[in-house]
């Protein structure tokens, strides 16, 4: 995902690019937005951009290998938390990991989708999605290690107001004092439900939607 493949909102583009060019980039930061609001597409345009090779004024350059790996979201050093639930083939302990073949599908196909989108492609309808207590733990070990390739490490938590709130404790001291290079991108459509702590610690984005952006541009 690139800007150039999210409708308008010129604006929050250029605050978010003038913001790496800048070195401003702020360790933990929330995306919030309206269900079927550009959101989750902006988070993943600007992830791309963090780590391009030959960023540009306007946007990512769209060919290095990083930009070829974000498009595919394979980059070794994007990592992705979301909510999940068990299914016919995950009966036991379902966890994000265990899910990203249909995750990057989701993401390919309907980046604008929400949590009943994705249950259709994981094959979770029916059953109450969250984002468990284990995830807390998975996301310490990724962040644990060095980035492979890229300027940053990047955790993109897509709908956090849906974690465990063992996960949500959890994730409160490397959410403040992550090590070098590290950017947290929290995805939600409800801030309001996410713990206050959360919140205190996240510099936020705020999405317009398509039928308000006019006011803001």
């Amino acid at each position: 995902m690139m800007f150039a493949d999210i409708h308008g909102l010129q604006r929050t583009k250029k605050q978010l690019i003038h913001s790496v060019q800048n070195n401003h980039v702020a360790h933990a930061q929330l995306f919030s937005g309206i269900e079927g609001s550009a959101v989750l597409p902006m988070a993943l345009a600007y992830a791309t951009y963090l780590n391009c090779e030959s960023p540009g004024e306007n946007d990512a350059c769209g060919t290095c290998p990083a930009c070829s790996k974000n498009s595919k979201y394979v980059h070794p050093d994007a990592h992705f938390v979301f909510p999940v639930s068990s299914t016919k083939e995950v009966t036991k302990d379902p966890s994000s990991k265990l899910f990203l073949k249909p995750w990057r599908e989701f993401l390919q196909t309907n980046p604008y989708g929400n949590l009943a989108d994705w249950a259709k492609i994981y094959g979770g309808e029916n059953k109450q999605a969250s984002i468990s207590k284990q995830e807390s733990r998975n996301i310490i070990e990724s962040l644990s290690l060095k980035s492979f390739e890229g300027k940053f490490k990047i955790m993109l938590i897509w709908l956090p107001e849906l974690m465990h709130p063992y996960a949500a404790n959890g994730i409160l001291k490397i959410l403040e004092e992550p090590s070098e290079g590290t950017v947290f991108i929290l995805v939600t459509n409800q801030a309001d439900r996410l713990l206050t702590t959360i919140r205190s610690r996240t510099q936020l984005v705020q999405i317009p939607s398509f039928s308000d952006q006019e006011l803001v541009e």
